[in-house]
């Protein structure tokens, strides 16, 4: 605990030092953090110990909206075309995922408000044919209470350097609500995809019945 109170005490010197650079600085951290599929959680929670509310949930909303729009740019264009390849002979795949992409907003939310890795999910959601801006747009948006709560635990002194641990402490009631919540919105996520793909899917049978009788 002694080590960890001097690393958030020497970091809050550090980034406060820096002025509104520390802010950038701090949301530049996160981006790489997620970049390489790290658990954001204990750094947005430091990040409010660090900053306080206001300026922690500032570089948290801004580090995670750079860092979902760099993720899925980089599966996109590197890794989309290889997939759409290899797969555009597969009639079925191609139907829905022309579905997904063009309810891609919604899906997003719906899975946004899961207990998903957010680096892991970013690079995922590039491989779909989910449009970039409405993909950011309800990404940034959809976190907003999960990226307030962990700022104002770090916020909280005490609660905050416990949560960045991660040992020893109870969950907040809040917490709960948040994976119970996300439970939800996953099931309902996943019943959402089913019933777009089902419907892409028995719009082709009238359209391969048609073709068979020319």
């Amino acid at each position: 605990m002694s080590a960890l109170i001097h690393w958030l005490t020497a970091s809050q010197e550090f980034f406060h030092h820096l002025g509104w650079l520390g802010v950038l600085a701090y949301a530049g951290l996160i981006v790489v953090v997620q970049l390489f599929l790290g658990p954001l959680a204990p750094i947005a929670i430091a990040g409010g110990f660090i900053f306080g509310m206001r300026d922690g949930f500032l570089s948290l909303t801004l580090g995670t909206a750079m860092g979902a729009a760099i993720n899925f740019l980089i599966s996109r264009h590197v890794a989309r075309g290889a997939i759409a390849r290899r797969l555009e002979r597969n009639e079925k795949f191609r139907l829905i995922d022309s579905a997904i992409g063009r309810e891609g907003w919604r899906i997003i939310a719906l899975l946004r408000l899961c207990p998903l890795p957010f680096g892991f999910s970013n690079y995922a959601y590039g491989l779909t044919a989910i449009r970039f801006w409405p993909y950011l747009l309800a990404t940034v948006l959809v976190i907003i209470p999960a990226n307030l709560f962990f700022t104002w635990l770090g916020a909280s002194a005490q609660a905050g350097l416990e949560a960045a641990l991660g040992t020893n402490r109870p969950r907040h009631p809040f917490e709960y609500a948040l994976m119970g919540f996300g439970l939800l919105a996953g099931c309902a996520a996943m019943a959402y995809i089913g019933k777009i793909a089902r419907k892409a899917l028995a719009a082709q049978v009238p359209a391969v019945k048609e073709a068979s009788l020319v």
